[in-house]
């Protein structure tokens, strides 16, 4: 016999000695049915990933919990479903013509502790809106060096041009907040003058009077804005103290009467 020959016997032999081994490993894989339900309450779960780690593979339960999957023995199953714990299932052997049932534990999720407070009604809203304490906002010195040099421009009062802008600069809202503002502006320094000249502080130091007191001298008073800014400070306070004598008079002739 030929060396030739005897190679080729060797190559036959080998080969016919493989594909049996091929045939077994592909006869082993078989169809698994499966169900995924809940430990807890043995109701099914819903869309469940089932993963074969080994044959790289996977599939999604309906919602009934049933899936079908190629699998051989000793071949793993990942599976996992949101409300449940991460479980492995093992394949014992070969199953055939039943319904493997797998079981999840229920899963419990602790979330972080959260405060609820009463909003309240509207007018408890928008008081506490309003007085609500905002934090100071300091800007670097640098900024506040360059905001004080700053000219904020001012809010043009509206032209008019024509009859439509005519009646936009009468009754639109924004022409009349322009106007409010422009007005408010105008009259600021005049404002702050009246704080500044005629207010608590100055009827407490002239007359001994504060809080509610105070506020009822001032009604009794009933100063004008423009009297006020027509005279010196000599005149207010003389004014005030003349008032103030007859503020006391009334005050103790109504409680007489009592």
């Amino acid at each position: 016999m030929s060396v030739t020959l005897k190679k080729h016997l060797l190559i036959v032999f080998i080969s016919l000695s493989i594909l049996p081994l091929f045939g077994q490993e592909n006869d082993s894989l078989f169809y698994l049915r499966g169900q995924v339900i809940s430990k807890d309450g043995k109701y099914p779960v819903a869309m469940a990933h089932i993963i074969n780690v080994d044959k790289k593979w996977g599939v999604v339960a309906d919602t009934s919990g049933c899936f079908n999957i190629w699998v051989k023995p000793s071949d793993t199953l990942n599976i996992s479903a949101i409300g449940f714990d991460y479980f492995q299932y093992g394949i014992p052997g070969i199953i055939k013509d039943s319904l493997v049932k797998i079981y999840l534990q229920n899963r419990y999720y602790e979330i972080p502790e959260v405060s609820i407070s009463y909003l309240g009604t509207y007018k408890e809203f928008e008081y506490k809106v309003v007085n609500l304490k905002l934090p100071e906002i300091h800007f670097h010195p640098q900024i506040e060096g360059i905001i004080k040099h700053v000219d904020f421009p001012l809010v043009m009062e509206p032209t008019i041009t024509s009859p439509a802008s005519l009646i936009y600069s009468m009754f639109s809202k924004e022409a009349k907040s322009i106007k409010k503002y422009i007005k408010l502006t105008e009259n600021q320094d005049e404002v702050d003058e009246l704080r500044e000249r005629y207010n608590e502080h100055v009827i407490r130091n002239l007359t001994g009077l504060s809080g509610e007191e105070a506020q009822d001298f001032m009604k009794f008073c009933n100063f004008q804005d423009s009297y006020i800014l027509s005279i010196d400070d000599y005149n207010l306070y003389s004014e005030i103290l003349l008032r103030f004598k007859a503020f006391k008079k009334q005050t103790q002739d109504s409680v007489k009467r009592e």
